[in-house]
């Protein structure tokens, strides 16, 4: 993510502003597989992405189970951190499978908001992305992915200028806690 640097000093005029949104759920689901007794730091990952000359905005999308009141906790973790938080509940299919997916949601906030920025920044390894990548690259954005080891589609990381493994972020993993981690970081 190096080249975030340079193409900041390019730019003109003004403040360089990044857009960060992190799919909660794919991220959580492939650090539990590959990672087996850690959980996700937060903080540490708000921390690595935030600079000096840097506007840097940062929105979470996540499902909800309203029958998980420690959902609730994390949430709020997460707003107070300095997230906007984007949630719907899950579906319960008649089959007794649940439906929590956030992907259209998460398309439709990076296009309303790629207007008003530099650098987009998506937090997921989910390839139904590579198409919305594409899309912001024609219109002449910056666009970084980073995804989960192992977990994150080839193609969305040949689609983006920069990727980067979600576990070379500087402590954004950390032993599991039952208590839902020093930063809420329990999801």
């Amino acid at each position: 993510m190096e080249s975030k640097k340079f193409l900041r000093s390019t730019k003109s005029t003004g403040v360089w502003r990044r857009g960060v949104f992190i799919d909660i759920q794919n991220i959580y689901m492939s650090v539990k597989a590959v990672f087996p007794g850690q959980q996700i730091n937060y903080q540490a990952v708000m921390d690595y992405l935030n600079e000096d000359g840097v506007l840097t905005t940062f929105t979470a999308f996540s499902c909800v189970d309203p029958e998980r009141q420690e959902q609730k906790g994390f949430l709020m973790a997460m707003a107070l951190m300095g997230y906007r938080v984007v949630t719907k509940p899950i579906k319960r299919m008649a089959d007794g499978n649940i439906k929590a997916n956030m992907d259209m949601e998460i398309a439709m906030e990076v296009l309303d908001q790629a207007p008003y920025l530099d650098e987009i920044v998506l937090i997921t390894g989910d390839g139904d992305f590579t198409s919305l990548v594409n899309r912001l690259v024609q219109r002449g954005k910056f666009v970084s992915v980073i995804g989960p080891d192992r977990f994150t589609a080839p193609e969305l990381i040949q689609a983006c200028h920069a990727f980067l493994n979600f576990s070379q972020i500087p402590d954004a993993l950390e032993p599991r806690s039952n208590e839902g981690g020093r930063n809420g970081s329990g999801q």
